[in-house]
């Protein structure tokens, strides 16, 4: 299916979804990284076990988008440069932008051709509302001044 669409694409077009494609995949790398990090830095297993969660569909995700980038013929970028340790200031970045991450991926779904993307978008979607709720749940769980996250 994706064989089609790289015919049916012109140059541009090609280019604009491998753009998409790449944003995606490196805010996905980010917000596993940052998951991950602070998951490390946090002494409650039940929110080190929410982020680890949050952490492993985010890569699962930027695994797919990889895969799809390299059948574009594209290369996927290097994974952003994050500081040693997340701060609580950081989650709450994160959980505001997976609702905005929700609405970026429920558009781009509906602005490619293909309907292979298009599932696969939809799919992030979904655990991207799932991420929302998780994030929720440790944030309002967390002291912003302790130490760690």
């Amino acid at each position: 299916m994706l064989a089609e669409l790289l015919e049916k694409l012109n140059e541009q077009q090609r280019k604009r979804l491998l753009e998409v494609l790449e944003e995606r995949y490196s805010d996905e790398l980010r917000d596993a990284e940052l998951a991950e990090r602070a998951a490390a830095g946090l002494r409650y297993e039940e929110l080190r076990s929410l982020l680890r969660k949050i952490a492993a569909r985010e890569r699962r995700h930027a695994e797919l988008l990889k895969q799809k980038i390299r059948a574009l013929g594209g290369t996927p970028p290097p994974p952003p440069e994050l500081p040693a340790e997340a701060t609580w200031r950081q989650l709450l970045e994160a959980f505001e932008s997976e609702k905005a991450d929700q609405v970026r991926y429920i558009e781009d779904a509906y602005g490619v051709g293909d309907p292979e993307v298009r599932a696969l978008f939809e799919r992030i979607h979904e655990e991207e509302e799932e991420n929302y709720r998780d994030l929720l749940r440790v944030i309002t769980k967390l002291d912003p001044y302790q130490a760690g996250a």
